[in-house]
């Protein structure tokens, strides 16, 4: 009786059993890892908590227009700046200061409202025009 023999090119099949081992080992392992990390997100304050409210005014809004002079909405006159900005100064030592002039103001006006600013003490300002 002859013996069939077996060609090396016909046994072609391969073997999938490990491939699928190790795709279940690393599923697992995918899974189970992101419950090991620790997220850091933002702190969420709920409506109920209370946060802590700063009430000091950061920064000094002064308007001047032709027709009328203002410090973070207060009318006042051009040499009443300074003492507005005082108490402001004394509520917070950082403060800053932000002047609005108009385009068609005085220069005059402009150098005065700066020169109270520094008698103040206050250091970081800007101006714009509007």
């Amino acid at each position: 009786m002859r013996t069939k023999r077996t060609n090396p090119k016909d046994n072609t099949e391969i073997n999938i059993t490990p491939m699928l081992d190790i795709a279940f080992i690393m599923l697992i392992f995918f899974i189970v890892t992101p419950s090991f990390s620790k997220e850091s997100g933002l702190n969420i304050f709920a409506a109920n908590q209370s946060q802590p409210e700063e009430n000091k005014v950061k920064i000094a809004t002064i308007k001047l227009a032709v027709d009328s002079i203002s410090v973070n909405g207060v009318a006042t006159k051009l040499n009443g700046i300074e003492s507005l900005l005082a108490h402001l100064k004394a509520s917070n030592p950082d403060i800053k200061a932000q002047i609005y002039s108009a385009k068609n103001i005085k220069t005059g006006d402009l150098v005065q409202a700066l020169q109270q600013i520094k008698a103040n003490g206050i250091e970081k300002y800007s101006v714009s025009s509007f």
